[in-house]
C-alpha cells in the first residue's frame, strides 16, 4: 500500500471514528439520550447469539415434523457460521472498541469480543432477518417488524458505542454473504433427517455399552 493510499484509509478511519463518537448518544447513563440505554441493551439481549443458538436446539429436540427439523437444523448452522466468520474477522482485522463503550455491562463475551470490527450482532440481525424471511412467505405481515428489530439492533451497536459505523456496514454486507452462502447450502428435510440419524444412531449405540 502507497503512502497516498494510506493516508486516504488512515482519514477514512479518523472520519469513522469521529462520526461513530457524536452518533454514541446512549453510550452512557449521562448521555444525552442516556435513558434509552436499557431499551438499546434489550435489543442487544434479543440477538445474542447464546439465546439464539439455545432457543433453536430447543426447538429442534422439540420439532415434531421433518420441515421443522429442517429449519432449526439449518438455523443452527447458519448462526455458527456467523461465529466463524466473525471471529475470524475480529482476530484478523484488529480493531479495537469504541473508547466510550461500557464493556462492564456485555453480556457473555469472550477475549475475541474485545474486537469492534466487524459487529456481530449486526451480522446475525441481518442474516436471521434474510433467513425468517425467505422461509416464512405466509407470515408476511410479521417481515415489517423483522425488518425494524433489525435496523434498530444495528443503529443501537453505535449509539450504545459498542461499536464504529463501520463496524456495522461490514456487518450486515457479512451478514446478507451469510445468507447467501446458506441459501445454496440449505439441507433439505431428507438431508437433515440423515445428518440427525447419525446423532440418534451415536446415541443408541452408548446406551447398549
Amino acid at each position: 500500500m502507497s503512502k497516498k493510499e494510506k493516508n486516504i484509509l488512515n482519514n477514512l478511519i479518523e472520519l469513522d471514528k469521529s462520526i461513530s463518537m457524536t452518533l454514541s448518544l446512549s453510550a452512557s447513563k449521562n448521555s444525552p439520550l442516556g435513558h434509552l440505554r436499557p431499551h438499546m441493551k434489550t435489543l442487544e439481549y434479543s440477538c445474542h447469539g447464546v439465546f439464539w443458538i439455545s432457543g433453536s436446539i430447543i426447538c429442534l429436540w422439540f420439532s415434531n415434523t421433518l420441515q421443522r427439523e429442517a429449519f432449526f437444523f439449518n438455523l443452527i448452522l447458519a448462526l455458527f457460521l456467523d461465529i466463524i466468520f466473525v471471529a475470524l474477522l475480529k482476530a484478523a482485522l484488529q480493531r479495537k472498541r469504541p473508547s466510550n463503550n461500557k464493556g462492564e455491562d456485555m453480556f457473555l463475551t469472550f477475549s475475541i469480543d474485545k474486537m469492534s470490527c466487524p459487529s456481530g450482532h449486526t451480522s446475525r440481525a441481518v442474516l436471521l432477518t434474510y433467513l425468517l424471511i425467505a422461509s416464512t412467505p405466509e407470515w408476511y405481515l410479521l417481515h415489517p417488524i423483522l425488518i425494524l428489530w433489525c435496523f434498530c439492533t444495528s443503529i443501537s451497536r453505535i449509539m450504545l458505542g459498542r461499536h464504529y459505523v463501520g463496524d456495522v456496514l461490514l456487518g450486515v454486507i457479512l451478514g446478507y454473504i451469510e445468507y447467501l452462502i446458506m441459501d445454496n447450502v440449505w439441507a433439505g428435510p431428507d438431508t437433515t433427517d440423515w445428518y440427525l440419524n447419525i446423532f440418534r444412531d451415536s446415541n443408541s449405540v452408548l446406551d447398549d455399552l
